[in-house]
């Protein structure tokens, strides 16, 4: 079995940045939770914050905040796993995006290519 450095098991390319994330599950859209932070992101999904745990499968929509748009940036993914960081009150909660729009698609890659090159000097 060939064992890969943990950088080359990533399929994409994730920076750690701090933005404002909104989100609620899909199957109850009026229920939004307060606004969050992430701890990393890339094209395939994201690390954020939140203060309970979530089922792997459940389905999330989000709205992002960043840099290149002045209006937030619609994403919807699933839950991989939350794991506990402090005991019943952080969680941080790891998600994969589905559907991702051509736009956020661009934006995304925008902002990651750009705090990538910001991480290295």
């Amino acid at each position: 079995m060939t064992s890969w450095p943990s950088e080359e098991r990533r399929r994409y390319v994730r920076v750690s940045k701090h933005f404002i994330v909104s989100f609620h599950e899909a199957s109850d859209p009026l229920k939004k939770h307060n606004v969050s932070q992430i701890k990393n992101i890339s094209l395939g999904g994201m690390c954020f914050v939140t203060s309970r745990p979530y089922e792997p499968t459940t389905k999330i929509n989000l709205e992002l905040k960043t840099p290149y748009l002045d209006n937030m940036l619609h994403l919807e993914g699933t839950v991989l796993e939350s794991v506990e960081r402090l005991p019943n009150m952080i969680y941080e909660t790891h998600l994969s995006f589905e559907k991702l729009s051509s736009e956020a698609e661009f934006i995304l890659s925008r902002t990651i290519e750009y705090f990538k090159d910001k991480s290295k000097q």
